[in-house]
């Protein structure tokens, strides 16, 4: 939906339409852009139309398919947060997630400062941190290892200005970090981690 905007009286409410398009037409909100003369609200309508199963998850190609029509292409906007309210389904599709990415070359580090779900991944595979210092010191390491990787890729031969890691044949790396907010009140003096 594209809403002209003009210096007149009813600007401000034409900026904020957003949550009367959503409940008004039973859609969900997906993007909202600021063009030169107007204002683009992109909908969905019928999510649980849209849905897939969790067998369809895959990771291929740098991207996961999280619905009929949403793809997250991790090779291109690697950054991913996750809000919403208690008990709306964040770990289940964190879980979701971690389990298409573990069926690619994808390298995996979780961090569960609450001990909770995520942390009983440990039991079945590496790389899964729940304590304060071990959380700083993957954190740390991970950063470590992200400018090493850095520096060794620009020395590859085929390395190449604006490509990334997929370009070069590397497996993603992914730190998965839950209830950071959490872990932050915990942590109430300086660490490393900051």
């Amino acid at each position: 939906i594209r809403v002209q905007i003009s210096l007149g009286k009813y600007q401000d409410q034409l900026l904020k339409l957003e949550n009367k398009l959503e409940s008004g037409l039973y859609c969900e909100l997906v993007e909202k852009e600021l063009k030169d003369s107007y204002v683009e609200y992109t909908l969905l309508y019928d999510m649980i139309a849209n849905r897939i199963g969790i067998e369809e998850i895959v990771a291929e190609n740098g991207a996961l398919r999280l619905m009929k029509n949403q793809v997250w292409a991790y090779d291109s906007l690697p950054h991913m947060l996750i809000a919403g309210g208690t008990g709306g389904g964040k770990t289940y599709f964190l879980l979701t997630i971690i389990q298409a990415l573990l069926k690619s070359d994808a390298e995996l580090f979780i961090l569960d400062p609450k001990n909770a779900d995520l942390a009983d991944l440990g039991t079945i595979m590496p790389h899964v941190y729940s304590q304060k210092e071990e959380i700083s010191e993957c954190v740390e390491d991970f950063y470590e290892r992200m400018i090493a990787r850095s520096r060794s890729m620009k020395e590859m031969p085929n390395y190449k200005t604006g490509e990334n890691y997929a370009y070069l044949g590397l497996p993603p790396n992914f730190l998965i970090f839950d209830e950071y907010v959490a872990y932050m009140g915990a942590n109430r003096f300086p660490t490393s981690i900051e």
